[in-house]
């Protein structure tokens, strides 16, 4: 049994890293380190902590006190996002389209276990989670449905239930999908930015419809040849219409002559 444990364990670790939010209590670090050693995840990054992180920390780790130790501080979530290539974050509270769209930290777990690529799970602060900005850059949200009187989870046990579905995923989810890569996305979304504003969609338009797509690639089985597919789909398309309007401005300047 031990051995069929390995490889997965061995994957999780190597894939998964986890990102905690402007933690505000030290017991918090060391409650969730102490979960992510359970669940044979390794890679902690702490933003901007708002507390000390030491021998409390450690203290609550118990045995994960090496996770503390090696954590990394931040000083953006912005920086972590631009690392990896598919990131999900975890929110108590559904917000207002174009934040509508939420997957349970099972179908995020199977996501992230049949994928290849760099994975990071972000984890919101204690007393206010994350802002509306910092949900933005985020690929997919995660959400546990909970009592709807009580719903708001505290951070390491939210942490814990999303843990525990990767642990699980990874150990009998088959990876089988080759996502594509942080950057591939990007220059995607930047040219099928610059496709709405040739097609004349205002600024606020255009955000919630990036937004979407983005959301939309990264919570299906969206491969990195499906991209590179529909990426040139858009990039002819703007090729296209910039062709159309250098020859339709041509036919204007001839005809004023």
């Amino acid at each position: 049994m031990g051995a069929h444990r390995e490889a997965p364990c061995e994957r999780l670790a190597k894939e998964v890293s986890v990102a905690f939010v402007e933690p505000l209590y030290e017991q918090n670090i060391g409650y969730i380190a102490r979960s992510m050693k359970n669940f044979c995840l390794a890679k902690l990054y702490l933003v901007k902590p708002r507390c000390s992180v030491g021998l409390e920390s450690r203290r609550y780790a118990m045995h994960a006190a090496d996770i503390v130790e090696n954590a990394v501080i931040v000083g953006s979530l912005g920086e972590l996002v631009g690392m990896h290539d598919l990131v999900a974050c975890t929110t108590g509270v559904k917000g207002k389209p174009p934040l509508r769209r939420y997957v349970s930290p099972g179908e995020m777990a199977s996501l992230f276990a049949e994928s290849t690529g760099s994975k990071l799970v972000v984890i919101g602060r204690e007393d206010w989670g994350l802002s509306a900005e910092e949900l933005s850059i985020c690929d997919m949200l995660v959400t546990i449905e909970a009592n709807p009187e009580y719903p708001s989870l505290n951070a390491s046990h939210a942490a814990a239930i999303v843990f525990y579905e990767l642990f699980n995923k990874y150990h009998s989810v088959q990876q089988s999908l080759e996502r594509p890569p942080r950057e591939e996305v990007e220059a995607f979304l930047k040219h099928l930015g610059d496709l709405t504003t040739l097609l004349g969609y205002d600024e606020t338009r255009s955000e919630r419809l990036l937004l979407s797509i983005k959301r939309l690639l990264a919570e299906t089985r969206f491969s990195k040849t499906d991209l590179r597919i529909l990426f040139g789909l858009v990039r002819d398309s703007l090729e296209t219409i910039k062709r159309t309007h250098r020859e339709s401005a041509r036919i204007t300047h001839k005809q004023s002559k």
